[in-house]
């Protein structure tokens, strides 16, 4: 291989490696948020997070999930439900639209 093909490797690598770690961060610190009734804050979280290239199925549900619960925090009841129902259709096999069809029936 190449000095330039490796450099673009590993810069690659490592660009993809950190996106990965700020997602997670983002994650990390939007449930702290949750927890300390910063809804605003979890929301804008959780939106860095959603920004990631590249997302996996159960990271999306989950992000999902906790955008739901926030926005009932907020008293945004319409808005949760959308995200519940999306939940419930796009992702009923993960355990985020196992929970987000316990909140649909539940209303």
């Amino acid at each position: 291989m190449k000095l330039p093909a490796l450099v673009l490797l590993v810069a690659t690598l490592t660009i993809s490696g950190c996106a990965s770690l700020i997602q997670t961060a983002s994650i990390s610190e939007a449930y702290k948020h949750y927890d300390l009734q910063e809804y605003e804050r979890t929301l804008a979280l959780i939106s860095q997070a959603e920004n990631a290239d590249e997302m996996s199925a159960e990271t999306k549900a989950e992000l999902t999930y906790l955008k739901a619960k926030t926005y009932e925090r907020l008293g945004k009841s319409e808005i949760a439900y959308t995200h519940y129902e999306y939940l419930a259709r796009e992702h009923s096999s993960s355990q985020y639209g196992y929970l987000a069809v316990k909140q649909l029936d539940a209303r």
